[in-house]
Protein backbone atom coordinates (compact mmCIF):
# COMPACT_ATOMS: atom_id res chain seq x y z
CA UNK A 1 0.00 0.00 0.00
CA UNK A 2 0.97 3.49 -0.66
CA UNK A 3 1.37 5.55 2.56
CA UNK A 4 1.48 8.98 0.85
CA UNK A 5 -1.80 10.77 0.80
CA UNK A 6 -2.50 13.33 -1.91
CA UNK A 7 -4.02 15.78 0.63
CA UNK A 8 -0.81 16.22 2.72
CA UNK A 9 -0.80 19.77 3.99
CA UNK A 10 1.95 21.89 5.51
CA UNK A 11 4.56 24.47 4.68
CA UNK A 12 7.61 23.84 2.62
CA UNK A 13 11.03 24.90 3.82
CA UNK A 14 11.17 27.70 1.22
CA UNK A 15 7.85 29.16 2.43
CA UNK A 16 9.06 29.20 6.04
CA UNK A 17 12.39 30.88 5.10
CA UNK A 18 10.61 33.59 3.05
CA UNK A 19 8.11 34.23 5.88
CA UNK A 20 10.90 34.58 8.44
CA UNK A 21 12.85 36.94 6.16
CA UNK A 22 9.84 39.20 5.55
CA UNK A 23 9.01 39.21 9.30
CA UNK A 24 12.61 40.15 10.14
CA UNK A 25 12.60 43.05 7.65
CA UNK A 26 9.27 44.37 8.97
CA UNK A 27 10.42 44.12 12.60
CA UNK A 28 13.63 46.02 11.81
CA UNK A 29 11.57 48.78 10.20
CA UNK A 30 9.25 48.90 13.22
CA UNK A 31 12.14 49.09 15.69
CA UNK A 32 13.75 51.94 13.76
CA UNK A 33 10.50 53.89 13.64
CA UNK A 34 9.66 53.33 17.31
CA UNK A 35 13.24 54.01 18.44
CA UNK A 36 13.23 57.45 16.81
CA UNK A 37 9.80 58.26 18.24
CA UNK A 38 10.73 57.20 21.74
CA UNK A 39 14.06 59.04 21.80
CA UNK A 40 12.46 62.28 20.55
CA UNK A 41 9.46 62.05 22.88
CA UNK A 42 11.35 63.88 25.64
CA UNK A 43 12.01 67.01 23.54
CA UNK A 44 8.57 68.62 24.10
CA UNK A 45 8.77 68.00 27.84
CA UNK A 46 12.26 69.52 28.09
CA UNK A 47 11.18 72.50 26.02
CA UNK A 48 8.20 73.04 28.32
CA UNK A 49 10.48 72.85 31.38
CA UNK A 50 12.78 75.50 29.92
CA UNK A 51 9.83 77.76 29.17
CA UNK A 52 8.40 77.38 32.66
CA UNK A 53 11.80 78.01 34.28
CA UNK A 54 12.16 81.17 32.20
CA UNK A 55 8.71 82.35 33.27
CA UNK A 56 9.58 81.71 36.92
CA UNK A 57 12.74 83.82 36.58
CA UNK A 58 10.76 86.66 35.00
CA UNK A 59 8.17 86.45 37.80
CA UNK A 60 10.99 86.74 40.35
CA UNK A 61 12.27 89.80 38.49
CA UNK A 62 8.83 91.40 38.53
CA UNK A 63 8.37 90.73 42.24
CA UNK A 64 11.82 92.12 43.02
CA UNK A 65 11.16 95.25 40.97
CA UNK A 66 7.84 95.83 42.75
CA UNK A 67 9.69 95.58 46.07
CA UNK A 68 12.34 98.03 44.82
CA UNK A 69 9.63 100.50 43.84
CA UNK A 70 8.59 100.63 47.50
CA UNK A 71 12.04 100.72 49.09
CA UNK A 72 14.76 102.05 46.76
CA UNK A 73 15.46 105.67 45.89
CA UNK A 74 16.29 104.83 42.25
CA UNK A 75 14.53 101.49 41.65
CA UNK A 76 15.14 101.27 37.90
CA UNK A 77 18.91 101.80 38.24
CA UNK A 78 19.15 99.31 41.10
CA UNK A 79 17.12 96.75 39.17
CA UNK A 80 19.25 97.21 36.03
CA UNK A 81 22.40 96.59 38.09
CA UNK A 82 20.90 93.41 39.61
CA UNK A 83 19.95 92.07 36.18
CA UNK A 84 23.45 92.81 34.85
CA UNK A 85 24.99 91.04 37.85
CA UNK A 86 23.00 87.87 37.11
CA UNK A 87 21.08 87.92 40.39
CA UNK A 88 18.05 86.09 39.00
CA UNK A 89 19.26 82.66 38.01
CA UNK A 90 20.84 80.72 35.21
CA UNK A 91 19.22 82.45 32.25
CA UNK A 92 21.13 84.45 29.67
CA UNK A 93 20.47 88.19 29.68
CA UNK A 94 20.07 89.21 26.03
CA UNK A 95 19.08 92.84 26.58
CA UNK A 96 19.26 95.08 29.63
CA UNK A 97 18.99 98.57 28.15
CA UNK A 98 17.15 101.82 28.67
CA UNK A 99 14.89 102.60 25.72
CA UNK A 100 12.40 105.17 24.47
CA UNK A 101 9.84 105.08 21.70
CA UNK A 102 10.06 107.58 18.86
CA UNK A 103 8.10 107.52 15.60
CA UNK A 104 6.65 104.06 16.30
CA UNK A 105 10.11 102.56 16.79
CA UNK A 106 12.38 101.71 19.66
CA UNK A 107 15.49 103.81 20.27
CA UNK A 108 18.28 103.83 22.83
CA UNK A 109 17.92 106.33 25.65
CA UNK A 110 20.79 108.28 27.20
CA UNK A 111 19.21 110.81 29.57
CA UNK A 112 16.05 110.85 31.70
CA UNK A 113 15.21 107.25 30.81
CA UNK A 114 11.94 105.89 32.09
CA UNK A 115 11.80 102.46 30.41
CA UNK A 116 14.10 99.49 30.90
CA UNK A 117 13.88 96.65 28.40
CA UNK A 118 14.98 93.28 29.78
CA UNK A 119 15.17 90.23 27.55
CA UNK A 120 16.21 86.88 29.00
CA UNK A 121 16.63 83.56 27.22
CA UNK A 122 17.07 79.90 28.02
CA UNK A 123 17.45 77.27 25.32
CA UNK A 124 15.12 78.14 22.44
CA UNK A 125 12.91 80.41 24.54
CA UNK A 126 13.16 84.10 25.29
CA UNK A 127 11.06 86.58 27.25
CA UNK A 128 11.05 90.36 27.05
CA UNK A 129 9.60 92.71 29.62
CA UNK A 130 9.50 96.48 30.00
CA UNK A 131 10.01 98.02 33.42
CA UNK A 132 8.92 101.64 33.95
CA UNK A 133 9.51 104.24 36.62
Amino acid sequence: MNSLRPDDSGFTLIEIIITLTVAAILSVMLVQFMGTSISRSTEPALSMQEGMALQAIMENMNADYKQLLLTATSPLDTFKARVAAGSYGTCAVVANDYIKFEDNSEAACDTDCKLLKVTISMGDHSLTSLFAR
